[in-house]
């Protein structure tokens, strides 16, 4: 879903919604792999002069609660509204954080990752966002990879290279072993490995990357 929000319409969000629990993960994302939702927002904000304000999963998940004594049913409810919160990125700034929550006024959000603290600020530990400065530098990249695959794609680049992130690799699941014929005891095979970095890392690298390809200045 593609919703402007705010008074002026001048914000975006969009969300997504999954018959299975995800949430984007900025090392993937750095890593080119997870960049559909930031390409729309990338994409629409261009073309219609608006700023990002989050992007979203929703899960669509029947929601199993388990409790080791008994709980009343507001409990249960309030359970339910904590495993349904969208999971997600989302700009860090109190305004925008009301925007998609209008009941918040402090704490944590039910329905977004954000916090804010008792003293009105972003409570950083429990928000999972970026400031604007830094969804800049993630548009600019999303932008840049996407130009990077075009490129490949016209010059017939097809190297044999999966992701390998915490042991686990798409090849344990594919259909196609014997097509792709990957294989790290022959020369050349090998997995683009997903390290596990910080937020403030990535977007460190990003910038740097998008700098010494004259990408920005």
């Amino acid at each position: 879903m593609i919703q402007p929000i705010g008074e002026d319409g001048k914000y975006l969000r969009i969300i997504d919604y999954k018959s299975s629990s995800k949430n984007i993960d900025l090392n993937e994302v750095y890593a080119g792999l997870q960049i559909q939702l930031l390409t729309y927002s990338d994409a629409i904000c261009k073309e219609e002069d608006i700023m990002p304000a989050g992007v979203f999963y929703f899960s669509l998940l029947e929601q199993m609660i388990k409790a080791d004594k008994k709980i009343t049913e507001e409990e249960i409810e309030q359970l339910i509204q904590k495993n349904f919160r969208m999971k997600g990125l989302i700009l860090a700034d109190v305004k925008i954080i009301q925007m998609n929550d209008n009941t918040l006024t402090s704490g944590s959000s039910k329905l977004v990752p954000a916090a804010i603290t008792a003293s009105g600020t972003v409570n950083e530990k429990w928000t999972n966002g970026v400031d604007k400065e830094e969804f800049k530098i993630l548009q600019d990249y999303i932008d840049y990879i996407i130009k990077q695959i075009a490129k490949e794609i016209l010059s017939g680049k097809i190297d044999l290279k999966p992701y390998h992130k915490n042991g686990k690799t798409p090849c344990e699941y594919c259909e196609y072993k014997t097509v792709c014929g990957f294989n790290t005891k022959q020369n050349n095979n090998v997995y683009n490995y997903i390290d596990k970095k910080s937020k403030d890392d990535i977007i460190r690298k990003m910038k740097e990357g998008l700098e010494s390809n004259g990408f920005i200045e």
